[in-house]
Parts: structure tokens; sequence; C-alpha cells
């Protein structure tokens, strides 16, 4: 492991502690990081699916939209 500092604004560090608690501050953003490289590395691939193949029609991304808002839509209680 390697040691850096970072900086950030209080409020983000403070909601930051509220969840990771002050010892797990370290873990934390190291699991952001990692997630956040990773969602690059998905978008940079679809970058170049789109220049390969060309943007994903409309009615594809309406198709795939509809879907996801019946799956994921909240159970009324």
């Amino acid at each position: 492991m390697e040691r850096v500092t970072a900086t950030f604004d209080q409020a983000t560090l403070r909601a930051i502690r509220k969840v990771a608690g002050r010892r797990g501050v370290s873990r934390f953003l190291q699991l952001a990081a990692r997630e956040r490289l990773a969602r690059l590395e998905v978008l940079a691939l679809l970058d170049d699916l789109d220049g390969k193949y060309g943007p994903v029609p409309d009615e594809v991304t309406d198709e795939v939209a509809a879907d996801a808002a019946r799956i994921f839509k909240p159970k009324k209680r």
C-alpha cells in the first residue's frame, strides 16, 4: 500500500465518516475509487462499441427504458 494525501470539503468528509466511521475512511475511498475506475472502463467500452457499430437506435433505447421502469418500479405497500 502507498499512502497519499487528499483534500475534501468538510461536508463531503463528514458524510464519508458518517458512513465509513473514522477508521474506515481509507477503505471507503479505495472502494469508491475502484468503483469509479470500473465505471470509466465500461464507459470507454461503450464508446468503442459506438465507434465501431454506431449509436444505439432510439427504439432500442426506449424499449430498454420501458423494461427497466417495469422491472425496477417501486412496489406499492
